[in-house]
């Protein structure tokens, strides 16, 4: 595909901040300082476990905000982005052959990592407030699960934000029946309204994760883990502390702390959430007319089709006319029959006017005459990528 071909192509399919501007002269500036006032290439020779006492202390100060305190560095680890966090919590908290719950509907690499984790997962019933608690509760009675995973704040694909009253509910349900949670929290500071994390209601039984993906760059590889206490954290780690695949790469983890530290991490978090709101309004006038889901600063949103639009062959329709989304199918964690919509990731695109003409198409298709479903698509429904 030449470069013209996939300009063309207005991709609502992967869940990347937008780019903002000030993300050069940022990056620029700060390489620059880094360059002139430490020696480069010996903060690459060597990348500590969990990333140096600098960058936990600049991590609990990014999560202060959300817990509404300062947490203890001691409880924080940086590692390389997320999933590496989850691959960490899967094999110590859940084990192999053990039970994972995670919402019916999750981020779409969750189903990977508990493959490549050896564990096994099963979805919880959600609804339009997220993950249900009496649902929960029933399968902690029935099938005796080792852990939780939920994305409570603004959750991958559904956008649900779940109530603090529901939060303080999952909460104890999950002591009760001595079910550690794994809280995913990557959109959290994009939402100054929303309730504060799980973990900051239930810390002693919460694993809490927030990676820095979508806040602030896609390319910035580091996530915060924060546990329940630093002998937990310890405990934890255990044999993956000679496995390098999980420590932070040190020359991002100085640009973060650096940031953070700086005020340019807020500026940039700021201007994301500027942007969101701006391509959220676009979808707000070009799709009033639909179900959809959606949060003011969001960086996706959630279309809900009425049942004589089937959502994989839509997506492939859409496809057809250069424009990507994905179908419910892939956040399925399991062979529960997900609900007919699709997320719309409007961050990606590299400009509003993509986002624009992206959402034009979609509307005019959606109120045009359904066609016969000649082909089924849902062998391609699902992406190798996890954003």
């Amino acid at each position: 595909m030449n470069d013209s071909a996939a300009s063309a192509i207005v991709d609502f399919s992967r869940s990347i901040p937008p780019l903002s501007p000030l993300l050069a002269d940022s990056l620029r500036a700060t390489l620059a300082a880094l360059s002139s006032e430490t020696a480069l290439a010996a903060l690459v020779h060597n990348a500590p476990p969990g990333g140096s006492a600098h960058d936990r202390a600049a991590g609990a100060a990014w999560l202060a905000p959300r817990f509404g305190s300062s947490l203890p560095p001691e409880q924080i680890i940086v590692t390389n982005g997320t999933q590496n966090a989850l691959f960490l919590l899967f094999e110590a908290l859940v084990g192999q052959g053990g039970l994972l719950l995670a919402e019916s509907l999750s981020y779409g690499v969750i189903r990977a990592l508990a493959d490549l984790a050896h564990i096994r997962i099963k979805g919880v019933p959600i609804d339009g407030e997220g993950l249900i608690p009496e649902a929960f509760e029933r399968l902690c009675r029935a099938e005796r699960p080792r852990a939780l995973y939920c994305n409570p704040t603004d959750q991958n694909p559904t956008t649900a934000i779940v109530p603090q009253s529901r939060r303080t509910e999952i909460a104890r349900i999950a002591r009760q029946y001595g079910v550690p949670i794994i809280e995913d929290d990557p959109l959290g500071r994009l939402h100054l309204r929303a309730p504060p994390p799980i973990a900051a209601l239930a810390p002693d039984i919460t694993w809490y994760v927030m990676g820095l993906t979508k806040c602030l760059a896609h390319g910035l590889r580091l996530a915060y883990l924060v546990g329940p206490s630093a002998s937990a954290i310890d405990h934890m780690i255990g044999a993956s502390r000679r496995l390098s695949h999980w420590f932070p790469a040190p020359l991002s983890a100085a640009v973060a702390t650096r940031w953070i530290g700086d005020g340019t991490a807020d500026r940039l978090c700021a201007a994301i959430r500027d942007e969101c709101a701006a391509r959220q309004r676009l979808a707000t006038d070009y799709l009033a007319k639909q179900d959809v889901a959606m949060h003011p600063t969001g960086l996706h949103l959630w279309l809900k089709l009425p049942p004589r639009a089937n959502c994989r062959e839509l997506a492939a329709r859409f496809k057809e006319m250069d424009v990507l989304v994905r179908s419910s199918d892939a956040f399925a964690v399991d062979d529960t029959p997900p609900p007919n919509a699709i997320r719309l990731s409007l961050s990606s695109p590299l400009c509003r006017e993509s986002v624009e003409r992206g959402l034009r198409l979609i509307a005019a298709a959606l109120t045009a005459p359904i066609p016969a479903r000649a082909e089924r698509t849902a062998n391609d429904s699902r992406s190798s990528l996890g954003t």
